[in-house]
Parts: structure tokens; sequence; C-alpha cells
């Protein structure tokens, strides 16, 4: 009597394991699975966003009650995080944009910091000032850390001077932003009179907020083409 009472468990547990199986739903976009994860209510068929994105090699992003799939990288990309000034580049968490770039003798710094609020240039010297703005793309507040690092025509590299912006309590760590919010900055190059910038590159760290279903496997490294405000 045990062993059939085993047997039968057994076979019940069988029957249910094969009527999930059956019951499971798929999504299929162009021949291929996009996801496992289909819920039928009341009647109809949804799938997650981020599977769907996936399979469309798309990125998600929430801002407030809008859900936007976009591809990494953003306008005017040339090879996914490539751009000029204007455009806006995501990498899936974040925007980055530059605003304008020009060129100045003496900086009246914006934002609290621990030092003298007007940069003068050096001797022989100028400012270059990047103004840049930035978005929280993710489903949370979240901070971002990134460094900066200027290409000139003529192949040199600078290191900047100072990130004019909302830090918090860090020369390069943002104060945390909500998502969908907006930040502004400005980066100095202290340069040689006469020097012509190319690119600016923004290396977006690790210790950047990201949604885990986004976090890039490396550092995100967006260059930016540069226009000479007259």
């Amino acid at each position: 009597m045990k062993l059939r009472n085993a047997l039968f468990i057994l076979a019940c547990g069988a029957v249910a394991a094969v009527a999930v199986a059956q019951a499971q739903r798929l999504l299929i976009i162009n021949g291929k699975v996009a996801s496992n994860d289909v819920r039928v209510i009341n009647g109809r068929a949804y799938a997650p966003i981020a599977d769907i994105a996936r399979s469309m090699d798309l990125v998600v992003a929430v801002n407030g009650n809008r859900y936007e799939l976009t591809r990494k990288g953003g306008t005017g990309q040339l090879d996914g995080m490539t751009g000029k000034s204007g455009d806006w580049l995501f990498d899936g968490g974040w925007r980055f944009r530059v605003n304008r770039t020009y060129r100045t003798d003496a900086y009246n710094r914006v934002n609290e910091y621990y030092d003298d609020p007007v940069y003068q240039a050096p001797e022989g010297q100028e400012i270059l000032v990047v103004e840049y703005s930035y978005r929280n793309g993710n489903r949370q507040a979240a901070p971002l850390a990134f460094s900066a690092s200027l290409a000139g025509a003529d192949g040199s590299a600078r290191s900047p001077y100072h990130n004019d912006f909302p830090h918090d309590g860090d020369r390069w760590f943002s104060q945390a932003l909500l998502p969908g919010a907006e930040g502004r900055g400005a980066i100095l190059f202290y340069v040689p009179r006469g020097f012509q910038p190319k690119d600016v590159l923004i290396t977006i760290g690790g210790l950047s907020g990201y949604d885990d279903s986004v976090r890039p496997a490396k550092p995100t490294v967006f260059r930016i083409g540069l226009t000479i405000e007259d």
C-alpha cells in the first residue's frame, strides 16, 4: 500500500510538471524566443519590457511614468557611444550631452567647492570651458561619477583642472538625482592659447548608480566632438 501511494504521488508530481511546462507561454520575435515570461491577464498577453528591449538590442529608460526603448548611445552616434555637441548620448543608465564649448581668461565658479571661486588662466594659457548636462535614466535615485579627458587636434591629451557641478563632497561624484532629473556642470581645461580641441572623452565609472538590468560590464566612454563658440 505504501509503495502504491508513493507511486501515485510521483505520478501526480510528473503530471503537474508537464502541466506547468505546457502552460508556459513564449514571446517569439523574428523567429527567436524573446521572453518565456508571458502572462495573460483579462485575455491580454503581457511580457516584460526588459525582455522585449533585450531581444531588439535596445535598453529601457524610465522617466517618471514613461518607459522608453532606445538604442545604446543616442542620437548622432557613430559607433554607439560617439556623438557631437548637442547630442544626447545614452548607455542605458545615464544620458550625457555637451551644450557648449568656449574660451575665456577667467571663470567664476557656479557651485560650492573648497577653493577660490574665481579661476584665472595662467600666463600664456586660456581656459577651455565645456558646459554639459546629464540625466538619470535609471528607475531609482542615483549619483553620477565620471572622469574627463580632452583630445587635441594635434593628438595630445589633457586632463581637466576642475569640474564645476553639484558635487557630493567629491570632485567627480555628483549629488544623487531622481529618475529623469537633470543636472548641469562645466569642465575646465587649462590649455595653451590657440589650442585646437577635437573631442572630450567622458568615462562613467563603476561608482555611478545603475539599475542592475542596465549596468555596463565595463565603464562607459562617451566621445563627443567639440565645436568652439565664437
